[in-house]
């Protein structure tokens, strides 16, 4: 699996602004991410573009059942957002 994190918002980081994003999406029997929406997040739109940017090139191992890879649909995470972790990159 590779799961790349996002890039704090620059305009959240001078702010000082902490939050996070939750997302779903599919994964394909490739093991390639699609169809990332953001359903819910807080403060709202502040994280949502840096979320879809960095979950889109997330890659998994596909799922096997019965010896073939198969496509997952409505895979969820939240990401958060904190700014102790961002200014230690």
């Amino acid at each position: 699996m590779v799961r790349i994190d996002p890039d704090y918002p620059p305009r959240a980081l001078r702010g000082e602004i902490e939050g996070w994003a939750e997302v779903q999406f599919s994964v394909t029997a490739t093991g390639a991410v699609r169809d990332v929406v953001v359903i819910d997040s807080d403060p709202k739109n502040v994280f949502d573009a840096a979320v879809l940017e960095a979950v889109a090139r997330w890659r998994y191992n596909p799922k096997v059942e019965g010896g073939v890879a198969v496509e997952r649909v409505g895979m969820r995470t939240r990401i958060l957002f904190e700014l102790d972790r961002a200014q230690a990159r």
